[in-house]
């Protein structure tokens, strides 16, 4: 019970690591450009991770040890790693076997979760900002409220507080409802992040053109493109593709994915059986592209180039809206400060009148 407990342990630790992972990849890759058998490779691997058997219980180790067990059995690589893997990196393992290059398999995961990494650090530089800026100016409200606001309110004669009262009634609103507005906010942000992989529909995929849907649907484009390039480049059908990338996929994308297949089913080519089911995945303008470009033979290097040069055109844009939302933040919190010591003044000035 304990052993296997440990075992699921490690199963875990090595789906979530990515540097685990790739450290495996980029040996094992090696290897295997160079003629090694397998068997020989996971061993030399199994030596190397669990430095000559002193640790043997690293996740890394465990992980390979199985797979040297597996491997004894017949079991082909996919299989071997089986559970240790995530879903979408064990699927092009999959297509890398069955086209005989799985090496190159194993250099596509690597290129197609650079990509995803990138979108994922442009999409959090769009996101994280702002939900600074947010958090920045109520703590600058509810400060003003405590620390200001208050103290004048008892102290101040009404006719000089009243100078206060623009202020006064934002700063209140703040403090007496600035938790429920805060956690109101944060549940829609939690609902937002929950619905994008399993909502589907019409609707859907209109909010897919605007934030903060259009960037789910970037993201997951990126990845769906540069996964077609690696299978189609590993000789595998296009249909096959589809039922490849279908499976372990979320809700939204299983939609998108599954209206697809049926138009190639139909006899129609990659893009315009991702334009006509209107779903405007990956991008529309992409797909008209796709019409033309499908057709190339080296259509698996074409969609390659065009993924990596609409996921930088889509970086931009999101870089240049951060940093736009960045400048806008920053005024607005200047902006505020600039009216409470425009309103302090003011206090001085009405005070030193009276006086």
């Amino acid at each position: 019970m304990l052993e296997e407990f440990s075992l699921s342990l490690a199963q875990m630790k090595m789906r979530t690591s990515k540097k685990q992972r790739f450290r495996i990849y980029r040996k094992l890759q090696g290897m295997m450009e160079m003629n090694e058998p397998l068997p020989t490779a996971l061993d030399r691997l199994w030596r190397n991770v669990s430095e000559d058997g002193v640790k043997t219980t690293k996740p890394a180790a465990l992980a390979v040890q199985q797979w040297l067990e597996r491997s004894r059995q017949g079991m082909t690589l996919a299989d071997m790693m089986d559970g240790w893997v995530p879903a979408r990196e064990h699927m092009l393992l999959r297509a890398g076997e069955e086209s005989g290059n799985v090496a190159k398999a194993i250099s596509s995961i690597m290129a197609v979760d650079e990509a995803a990494e990138k979108m994922r650090r442009a999409i959090l530089s769009a996101i994280t900002y702002p939900a600074f800026i947010f958090l920045l100016l109520s703590a600058v409200l509810w400060m003003f409220g405590v620390n200001l606001i208050e103290p004048m309110r008892q102290n101040t004669p009404p006719e000089v507080f009243a100078q206060m009262a623009g202020i006064a009634t934002v700063s209140d609103f703040v403090r007496d409802n600035g938790f429920f507005v805060l956690c109101a906010v944060g549940g829609m942000v939690a609902g937002v992040i929950f619905a994008l992989p399993l909502w589907c529909g019409r609707i859907r995929a209109v909010l897919d053109m605007y934030p903060p849907f259009a960037w789910y649907r970037i993201w997951q484009g990126s990845a769906f493109l540069l996964s077609m390039s690696a299978l189609l480049s590993a000789q595998v059908p296009l249909r096959k593709c589809f039922e490849i990338l279908l499976n372990g996929a979320k809700p939204w994308l299983a939609e998108r994915l599954e209206a697809a297949r049926q138009e190639i089913l139909r006899g129609r080519n990659l893009g315009e059986a991702l334009r006509v089911n209107g779903l405007n995945f990956p991008d529309p303008a992409l797909a008209r592209d796709l019409e033309i470009l499908s057709e190339r033979a080296d259509v698996a290097r074409t969609i390659e180039i065009i993924a990596k040069e609409w996921l930088d055109e889509q970086t931009r844009a999101l870089n240049s809206q951060a940093s736009m939302v960045r400048v806008v933040g920053m005024g607005l919190v200047g902006a505020f400060i600039a009216w409470a010591m425009m309103s302090i003044v003011g206090i001085s000035q009405s005070v030193a009148t009276a006086m």
